[in-house]
């Protein structure tokens, strides 16, 4: 949870000690967001995935410093947003964050046939063809399945939970929950990490290579 956190302060782009005004607040938390957008397909998809959000009043912010700063000068409790659902602490809206996040990239990677037309919807896009549907399902499934979580303790890395919950009752150390490049303490924030790392895997994977050009030759 520390971790997220940080995150959500980084996004803000305030440093820890400044003395923040809402409306300077809000503007950097609409850049912050407005950086999120791209015409990459895989930006734009990972902007599909479930955000958490904050509202004061009827203002919506997306970063939670800017949030605590227009709540501090207008008196109001920050309501914290996670899709259509509204919480009055972060460790509910974050819990939230996660669950929703994994049925999201869920449901991206589950085929679903219209029983009508027929067609059939995986990774998002919908298809007439079942042959089609079942070529684009497993490639998206060899994508995800190459994303796990591993774990470390002190100077020591595994991939099974029980050894390193071993390690750690060893070691008397804590331990941590690796995906790609980031590292948690917080199990929750490593099933976050996870959800998010295999459905950018998943959009990487259906993205169309690049056709080879060939050098000419002089």
């Amino acid at each position: 949870m520390k971790s997220f956190k940080l995150g959500l302060m980084a996004l803000a782009l305030v440093s820890a000690g400044a003395t923040l005004r809402a409306d300077d607040s809000k503007a950097k938390c609409d850049a912050a967001c407005a950086a999120d957008a791209g015409t990459c397909p895989v930006t734009a998809g990972m902007a599909k995935l479930p955000k958490l959000s904050y509202m004061v009043g009827k203002k919506s912010l997306c970063c939670e410093e800017s949030a605590k700063a227009v709540a501090a000068e207008t008196t109001a409790k920050v309501e914290y947003v996670v899709g259509t659902e509204k919480f009055d602490s972060s460790d509910k809206a974050f819990a939230s964050l996660v669950t929703q996040t994994e049925k999201f990239v869920s449901a991206f990677a589950t085929p679903s046939t219209c029983s009508v037309s027929g067609t059939t919807t995986i990774a998002g896009e919908c298809l007439a063809c079942s042959v089609a549907a079942g070529e684009v399902a497993t490639k998206v499934k060899k994508a995800m399945d190459s994303v796990a979580i591993s774990y470390k303790v002190g100077d020591k890395s595994c991939n099974c939970p029980v050894e390193a919950k071993t390690l750690a009752a060893a070691k008397k150390a804590k331990t941590l929950f690796v995906v790609g490049t980031e590292e948690t303490e917080c199990e929750q924030t490593a099933r976050l990490n996870l959800a998010r790392a295999k459905y950018k895997a998943a959009l990487l994977a259906m993205v169309p290579a690049k056709p080879e050009t060939k050098a000419v030759v002089q």
